[in-house]
């Protein structure tokens, strides 16, 4: 059965990604909203001081990791995850599958036309991929007349997949906020992945992706806006989360999955990258 690990009060389910492209495709079918989070060390940062975000991480309905520090601290307490997966990870795993079933997908979020451009480069990549909606709400806080015209946007372009960009923890918030009323089967908050599909933001080379130093090239391109949130308020819990003692929790409860079973761990392929 597939289970879930505690890492600093927040659980994180054990799965690869061609698991959680099932958990998608399973989504998809049962048309009910599901929601996925990407935790990585800032979410449990922010975890650690507010409650309600902490129950909204633990509440969802999928979560991966996202940041090798959570898969290091895993293999520490015996418990290994199988790999990180990141937000841009997720989104190209959906949109090749879109592409190959004729799925939809909204992109929210982001800055003027970076959404947009990020739409176009994945279309060129996964030809046939549907973008049925792309909107970049104003900066700042909402109205609740913005609230009401993102959601009825989305509603009005049926997509199977939205992929929200506002940071977190706001993008999280969001999409809880207004699962119900959205009735996307699969919602999914992606920070600054746009930015990275867009070709607005360069990723790591891969070998740095792979030995965790990714944050390291971030903080190179854009030391200014990732300095405090990297040194100041990371890094004292990416400490506490390696010292964390070796009693954490394997839950033992079963999931159930998108369809209505109880998820069972499968067979992956060995390939750890979704191409």
């Amino acid at each position: 059965m597939s289970t879930r690990i505690t890492l600093l009060d927040v659980r994180i389910d054990v799965v690869d990604l061609w698991e959680t492209m099932q958990f998608v495709r399973e989504a998809i079918a049962s048309r009910r909203p599901h929601q996925i989070v990407t935790v990585n060390v800032d979410f449990l940062k922010l975890a650690r001081g507010d409650t309600g975000y902490r129950h909204l991480l633990n509440t969802a309905d999928l979560a991966v990791a996202d940041g090798m520090p959570l898969v290091w601290a895993s293999r520490l307490m015996g418990m290994p995850l199988p790999q990180r997966i990141t937000g841009m990870d997720l989104m190209l795993g959906c949109a090749e599958l879109a592409a190959r079933e004729q799925r939809r997908m909204f992109f929210l979020g982001g800055t003027e036309g970076v959404a947009h451009q990020a739409a176009e480069r994945l279309q060129e990549r996964f030809p046939g991929l549907i973008i049925g909606g792309v909107y970049a709400p104003p900066m700042g806080s909402f109205s609740p007349h913005e609230h009401a015209r993102m959601v009825r946007c989305i509603r009005e372009a049926c997509p199977d997949m939205l992929f929200v960009a506002f940071g977190a923890p706001r993008q999280d918030i969001w999409i809880r906020e207004h699962m119900a009323e959205l009735r996307v089967p699969v919602a999914v908050g992606v920070g600054g992945t746009f930015n990275f599909l867009a070709g607005r933001v360069r990723r790591a080379p891969v070998w740095m992706q792979d030995t965790g130093l990714e944050w390291l090239f971030r903080l190179q391109q854009e030391p200014k806006r990732l300095w405090r949130r990297y040194l100041l308020q990371d890094l004292p819990v990416f400490f506490a989360l390696l010292a964390q003692p070796n009693n954490g929790e394997m839950a033992g409860r079963q999931r159930i999955g998108p369809s209505g079973q109880t998820i069972r761990t499968v067979s992956s392929p060995s390939s750890g990258r979704w191409h």
